[in-house]
């Protein structure tokens, strides 16, 4: 039978492992979110010039698909997949409106801005930032 005084250093050993474990976890929380952070900041550094505003995207389609560019070849970089598929996610929009901006209907590229605003709402959430700190607003 195991005495008292035996099972004290036992039960010292694992609450130690337990603890040790717990710091373990949130180190590696801790990791994650400046993993997310980093990778948020790469994202929203590329896109900082992006204007929606519908007139703009047509005088400055090449420059939208350079940004549409970037921000794809930023993306396949990216650690966190939530931030990398959301970033992709908005590069595939601004591409689709970089394309249709020289032959499309106001009303076109009105809807192609709504769907690169969805986006970037999307990238905004995952961010955890502000709307207006992933595209200007006005």
């Amino acid at each position: 039978m195991v005495t008292a005084s035996r099972r004290a250093p036992r039960l010292l050993v694992a609450l130690l492992l337990l603890a040790g474990l717990a710091g373990c976890q949130k180190a590696q929380q801790v990791g994650e979110g400046v993993s997310k952070a980093r990778d948020c900041a790469t994202v929203l550094k590329a896109i900082a010039n992006l204007n929606l505003d519908p007139q703009s995207v047509a005088r400055a389609a090449g420059r939208a698909q350079e940004t549409a560019q970037r921000l794809d070849d930023i993306a396949r970089g990216l650690d966190q997949s939530e931030v990398r598929q959301a970033a992709e996610n908005l590069a595939g929009k601004v591409k689709a409106l970089a394309s249709k901006a020289n032959n499309s209907s106001p009303a076109q590229l009105e809807r192609q801005a709504r769907d690169v605003t969805a986006a970037a709402t999307r990238l905004a959430s995952t961010c955890n930032v502000p709307l207006d700190q992933v595209i200007p607003s006005g």
